[in-house]
């Protein structure tokens, strides 16, 4: 805190208040006894993650000029001074003593769509006859809980119109998601109020289906992103009483007041968009004596299919978004060919400012693999990570890359792509995974 002391202080107050025509914040309460200045341009917020927010909320990040300033004296019940931040004079006078000051943006409501609020605050002292032009930052936080829905891409083509999810957060917030929403609703965080239920609803298959997912610890600032998926039971099995579908659910939960360094805003708010309709990638049902991939008719032109797989209570990858590489996803896909003669090519590039050529021999590897000559210095090293190799004419090839997490969480929340090439007679097909470490 940086103070003006002795006759410059006198100087001051003749001149500010006499330029200033909101000088007195206490709206005619009394203030007589000593008194100090706060110069309100050190009150500026800050938003933490600001590059984040502006993608992963849909909003424009909001501006300083829009928050909301309280200044409350410690251990007053009211404030003494409250402003929009662009309408704020340049300087107000205080009664000595101990303050708070609080930042506001958006509006705290116990469950509305779309309307992120965020909050921060700082302390500061008012000492007679100075200028305080100092404060600690006060750094804006998200501070109402996130809720965005998402249906599995087998759940969306088999479920009713008449499917929908109840969200409860705590004893009052309540916000109910119809099939299709894919807005995210924002809860108020209360103390002592912290669990957050899902129920799904609805028609699937022509059964009436209800499957609830519970949550405890919710916290302010998190986004909580439950999917919901369409598992297939046996109805042939005479030993399954229980014959039918089930609706599973996982919640992935994402802090959105840490930044990750190096992203861009886009991939973050693909990843974070709900699952709709239309996905270009084929079902994976788990029913028995069906193949994982469906064989697909030859088109010229269109080479090999690449699928994310299926795990129960986990998140699929997404190959046009970022994926947060944590213990919920389920880092693995299947690549299949139709083509007469299986794959011609099959390569995978590691692209990665971490897994440098010089990391990955230490292993035994290096940034660019073939997977259909594989070389036999590599092939041991490949395997035990997940990769298959020396693919060369074969048609179904199955990836589980999850060995590489421990290897990445070395280098902390840093950006990964594998970037896979493969062909058949039929053409190329070019995938990126692209991962990022919690």
């Amino acid at each position: 805190m940086k103070l003006y002391k002795g006759v410059f202080f006198s100087l001051a107050l003749a001149s500010l208040l006499g330029a200033c025509s909101k000088e007195d914040p206490f709206g005619g309460q009394q203030t007589d006894g000593p008194v100090g200045m706060l110069m309100t341009s050190c009150l500026a917020p800050s938003l933490t993650n600001a590059e984040g927010y502006e993608a992963a909320t849909r909003a424009a990040v909001p501006s300083t000029d829009d928050f909301r300033v309280v200044i409350t004296r410690e251990g007053a019940r009211t404030p003494s001074a409250e402003y929009k931040y662009a309408d704020m004079p340049e300087v107000i006078t205080l009664p000595v003593g101990n303050y708070v000051v609080s930042a506001h943006h958006g509006d705290n409501n116990v469950a509305a769509w779309d309307e992120p609020y965020y909050f921060g605050e700082s302390t500061f002292h008012i000492e007679e006859n100075e200028i305080t032009d100092e404060v600690d930052p006060i750094v804006a936080k998200l501070s109402n809980i996130r809720v965005t829905i998402v249906y599995g891409p087998s759940l969306v083509n088999a479920m009713g119109a008449d499917a929908k999810v109840d969200v409860n957060v705590g004893e009052s917030g309540t916000m109910s998601f119809a099939a299709g929403e894919d807005r995210s609703a924002y809860f108020k965080y209360v103390d002592n109020s912290q669990t957050l239920t899902a129920t799904f609803t609805g028609t699937v298959d022509g059964q009436r289906v209800v499957e609830t997912k519970a949550y405890d610890n919710v916290a302010p600032g998190n986004h909580y992103r439950i999917t919901f998926r369409l598992h297939t039971i046996d109805q042939e099995d005479p030993g399954d009483i229980n014959a039918g579908v089930t609706i599973d659910a996982s919640v992935e939960q994402v802090d959105m007041n840490v930044t990750v360094d190096g992203e861009t805003d886009e991939p973050v708010e693909d990843d974070m968009r709900p699952v709709q309709g239309g996905n270009d990638t084929p079902d994976q049902p788990d029913t028995p004596d069906q193949p994982d991939q469906p064989d697909q008719p030859d088109q010229p032109g269109a080479g090999p299919t690449v699928t994310p797989l299926e795990k129960d209570g986990m998140t699929a990858i997404d190959f046009d978004a970022l994926n947060l590489f944590d213990s919920n996803l389920y880092c693995a896909f299947n690549v299949a060919s139709s083509a007469a003669g299986g794959f011609t090519e099959f390569t995978v590039d590691i692209i990665s400012d971490d897994l440098t050529n010089d990391e990955l021999e230490g292993i035994g590897l290096t940034s660019h693999l073939d997977l259909i000559n594989t070389p036999e210095s590599s092939a041991a090293a490949l395997q035990n990570l997940g990769f298959p190799v020396n693919q060369g004419g074969k048609t179904s090839a199955d990836f589980d890359i999850s060995g590489f997490q421990m290897m990445l969480g070395i280098f902390g929340p840093h950006e990964h792509e594998f970037k896979i090439t493969v062909s058949d007679a039929n053409g190329t097909t070019v995938k990126s995974l692209r991962v990022v470490m919690p």
